[in-house]
């Protein structure tokens, strides 16, 4: 990696001794890796190095990207790109999210910012069909897998502790049955534009004031409530208190599955930072889950919180 970070440094024509001096960015779950470096005009720079050169992502990233900024939204600039390399470098906002925000501001002044971030949704949704059709649209079956993935690090632990024949039927019963219902626009509504990933970490605070989406690559058609829902539902969003009662259930429930398996992952990656996260993500179920939903029955597979 280290040689890699060298050899995009030196195509950016950033200082030589920049690379050495780089300071790696914690970033999330994603496979991408961000260097902070200092750049020629002493100010500093993101170089974001994808896992192989000439990837859908990286090209999805550069087009979503324009698509917003002319949506008027505040999105980080594209200084330079190197897709060949797997390479980009890009605009350094800085460390203040909007996860921070909600973290320091009173209990009062919580609900503000979530509005305010949500605001976000309607220029979003305003892009053209086209740049939102480079990711393939929300649909039962891409649930489903996403459901399937929660199966096998938040229950089954990545084949440490399987299910047995009877709970792997209720599961996957249960499940598809939640997919189809997540994807169902007879109960959710037309699609939209959705980020796909609108929680709190990745809203930046820029300079200007203004609110920057980042990791917007995986852009896609899906339920209007997606983006809402994990913005309120996750991480320090669900700070806010937001009442589960406003948003369709199964998008909210297979979304707040879906994250529960990914944090599960993370943790059995050794990566504490996420266990906040995924605590969250039990609570929600549970408080999302009413005893009269059809998806009631999923609350006995889930993880003790804590």
């Amino acid at each position: 990696m280290e040689q890699r970070l060298a050899r995009a440094a030196g195509r950016f024509r950033l200082p030589a001794a920049s690379a050495a001096g780089a300071a790696r960015l914690a970033g999330d779950a994603g496979s991408r890796q961000y260097y902070r470096l200092r750049s020629s005009g002493g100010g500093s720079v993101l170089v974001v190095l994808y896992p192989e050169p000439e990837s859908a992502a990286q090209r999805n990233w550069t087009a979503i990207g324009l698509e917003l900024k002319r949506a008027g939204l505040r999105v980080p600039e594209l200084h330079d790109d190197a897709p060949e390399d797997g390479a980009a470098l890009i605009e350094d906002l800085g460390d203040r999210d909007l996860a921070a925000e909600i973290h320091d501001a009173p209990a009062e002044d919580r609900g503000r910012l979530v509005d305010e971030a949500e605001d976000l949704l309607v220029p979003i949704r305003s892009i053209s069909r086209e740049v939102a059709d480079r990711n393939p649209p929300f649909d039962a079956a891409f649930f489903h897998r996403e459901l399937t993935h929660t199966r096998r690090w938040a229950l089954e632990r990545d084949g440490a502790t399987p299910l047995s024949g009877d709970q792997a039927d209720e599961w996957e019963r249960l499940a598809t049955s939640l997919a189809q219902a997540a994807a169902d626009p007879a109960s959710t509504g037309d699609a939209v534009a959705t980020h796909r990933d609108f929680h709190a970490n990745n809203l930046m605070r820029a300079s200007d004031g203004r609110l920057a989406p980042i990791d917007f690559q995986d852009l896609r058609l899906g339920p209007p409530d997606y983006d809402p829902v994990s913005l309120r539902f996750e991480r320090a969003g669900e700070d806010v208190g937001s009442d589960p009662g406003l948003y369709a259930e199964a998008v909210l429930l297979q979304r707040a599955w879906k994250v529960l398996g990914t944090f599960e992952k993370m943790l059995l990656w050794g990566r504490e930072v996420y266990r906040p996260h995924r605590d969250r993500a039990v609570r929600v179920i549970r408080g999302a889950t009413p005893s009269t939903s059809p998806f009631a029955p999923l609350l006995t597979f889930l993880p003790p919180n804590g």
